[in-house]
């Protein structure tokens, strides 16, 4: 017999990130859809502003019936007059105070769910609302841990500010997971790190890490191109990898060596300046603000470098590399929470010296390399980080 899913999140699901990291609990209902165990049905206080249209896409996709919630007056006005910076004085992260009310909680319990699943940490604390049905929340990745590691990095330490800022964010999400922990909830995170460190502070949970399952991919044969082997930095230029970025553009610029051996491809906003540097040095780069069908740019390249220095979690645009055939090359963060192996599936580089001599290495004969490519697409869409495969894992089938 189907088990009956309610999910409840703080945003819509959909296919691909939409204003909000909205596409995780897309897929995991997909896989659960797919794997043929549920029916499911949504309510969501729809924060990251899905258009009529996009709901009715979504419903169609998954089979579900989606019904919005009321999204709190407060919060409205707290916006709307600029005072959301009155967040400083409260014990909790602001999500964290968003209640359901009793027409919401009645016409879940109408639905009569044999789970009740839960989509962003902040709203863990509504579980209690269904003491009679099995509760799983994903959190999906553990928001102290992260402000935990911004405070151990140098470079996001520098000012008294920022130390004042990310504390106060580590006190307050650190609070929360602490006293909305709930006996008898599961807790998903997509991060093995996150997992164990929620567990420190909450020893007797059902804290569970299961993969990320991968998005969209498409079959190709995988062939570095010539003469150029084409690299790829996909995302935003932010502070998850400013850093590190950094550090390694300076690097590669300076190995004159390489510049007949690659292209150099920024997709996201932010990388003008790099562009232009490189350029400067006679490089050959390109800069795609947005690219229409990401998949298909994506795969016109050879090497995707992430030089990720902060985040936890498991990092989406990694997964979507392996799974369209590039070579994953990336900081240890980068890789973190995928099932690949340096050396064999992907490459983990620690310094900026140690990957310009890996590009080096590559530039000299790309075989190893593709094989390695092709090692980690294999691992990818495997069954570790297979939605339906994730799901069954998730909601016990």
């Amino acid at each position: 017999m189907a088990k009956k899913i309610a999910l409840i999140s703080f945003c819509t699901p959909t296919f691909n990130n939409s204003g909000a990291a909205s596409a995780l609990p897309y897929h995991l209902a997909l896989g659960a859809k797919d794997g043929g165990r549920c029916d499911i049905e949504i309510w969501t206080y729809n924060l990251n502003n899905v258009d009529k249209a996009g709901i009715k896409k979504a419903e169609e996709e998954l089979g579900a019936v989606i019904h919005l919630l009321p999204v709190p007056a407060w919060y409205r006005w707290m916006f709307k007059l600029h005072l959301s910076i009155l967040r400083v004085f409260l014990h909790f992260p602001l999500l964290a105070y968003f209640r359901l009310d009793k027409a919401a909680v009645r016409t879940v319990n109408e639905y009569n769910p044999d789970i009740v699943w839960i989509y962003g940490e902040e709203l863990a604390g509504l579980a209690a609302c269904f003491p009679e049905s099995d509760r799983i929340v994903t959190m999906p990745d553990s928001e102290s841990l992260y402000y935990h590691r911004v405070l151990a990095t140098d470079f996001m330490t520098l000012r008294l500010s920022q130390v004042l800022r990310y504390g106060l964010a580590y006190w307050q999400y650190r609070s929360m997971d602490r006293q909305k922990s709930i006996d008898g909830v599961r807790y998903h995170f997509v991060g093995e790190a996150d997992t164990a460190f929620y567990k420190g502070i909450n020893p007797a949970s059902d804290a569970v890490f299961l993969r990320h399952p991968h998005y969209a991919w498409r079959p190709r044969t995988i062939s570095f191109n010539k003469p150029r082997i084409r690299i790829l930095f996909a995302g935003r230029y932010d502070i998850f990898c400013q850093h590190g970025s950094d550090d390694l553009l300076r690097a590669i610029m300076s190995a004159e060596e390489l510049r007949s051996s690659y292209e150099i491809t920024f997709l996201g906003r932010g990388w003008e300046r790099w562009c232009d540097r490189l350029r400067q040095a006679r490089w050959t780069v390109n800069h795609i603000i947005f690219a229409p069908d990401y998949i298909e740019e994506i795969q016109r390249h050879d090497i995707q470098i992430n030089a990720i220095d902060l985040g936890t979690g498991t990092k989406g645009k990694v997964l979507d590399a392996l799974a369209n055939g590039l070579l994953a090359f990336g900081t240890p963060l980068a890789l973190e929470n995928i099932d690949v192996d340096n050396g064999k599936s992907c490459i983990v580089y620690h310094t900026a010296a140690e990957a310009v001599g890996i590009l080096k290495e590559i530039a000299a004969g790309s075989a190893r390399y593709e094989a390695i490519a092709e090692a980690g697409r294999k691992a990818v869409l495997g069954p570790s980080h297979d939605n339906v495969m994730v799901a069954k894992q998730l909601f016990r089938f």
